[in-house]
């Protein structure tokens, strides 16, 4: 009996030690955290297409037939150089194969896009412009301490509910990953 006591002293002391360790941890998270996304309706819009500037292209109008790949990029920096568009745009096909349509939006005006494809050549996809930050401010891609625009990617499903986000506060850095983790177990 004595040999019992024992064991189950020696192990809830163990499992006192490990509770305390544990709740005493501290975990940091990576600077770039892709958090699961509430489903929630996606915000319509509605915004200028650089290729057809007094065209309304609207997200209703894409809503039921595909996935929507939204990415608010950097329009200061422009088009031909901002990361993750240019390689959402190497990796347009394997987006259609997966029936997902790509709209990127920046502040950029019309004719700063056409520029920026100008230099860099053709997307094959929309880049809209939000000038104002309308749209900006509906999808939470202002900074509330200085009320600059924030990058971010969602994508968004048939049923017009965004099924996945990337709202990291700092800029989308890695590209690739990011394409990546979109994409994993999509295809």
């Amino acid at each position: 009996m004595n040999r019992r006591i024992l064991i189950l002293f020696v192990a809830g002391v163990v499992i006192a030690i490990l509770c305390a360790y544990k709740a005493t941890r501290t975990y940091e998270k990576p600077a770039h955290v892709v958090l699961p996304t509430v489903k929630q309706a996606a915000p319509p819009f509605e915004l200028y297409n650089e290729k057809h500037p007094n065209e309304l292209v609207r997200l209703v109008g894409y809503l039921g037939r595909h996935r929507i790949l939204v990415l608010f990029f950097d329009g200061k920096t422009g088009a031909d150089r901002d990361p993750i568009l240019l390689r959402l745009r190497q990796n347009f096909d394997r987006l259609r194969k997966n029936d997902i349509k790509v709209l990127a939006i920046s502040t950029a005006l019309p004719q700063e896009n056409r520029k920026a494809i100008q230099r860099s050549g053709p997307f094959p996809f929309p880049l809209l412009s939000d000038p104002d930050l309308q749209v900006h401010r509906r999808w939470g891609r202002i900074d509330e301490q200085t009320g600059m625009p924030r990058t971010g990617l969602f994508l968004i499903d048939r049923a017009g509910e965004v099924d996945w986000a990337d709202r990291s506060p700092r800029p989308l850095t890695d590209p690739e990953t990011t394409v990546n983790e979109l994409l994993a177990g999509r295809e």
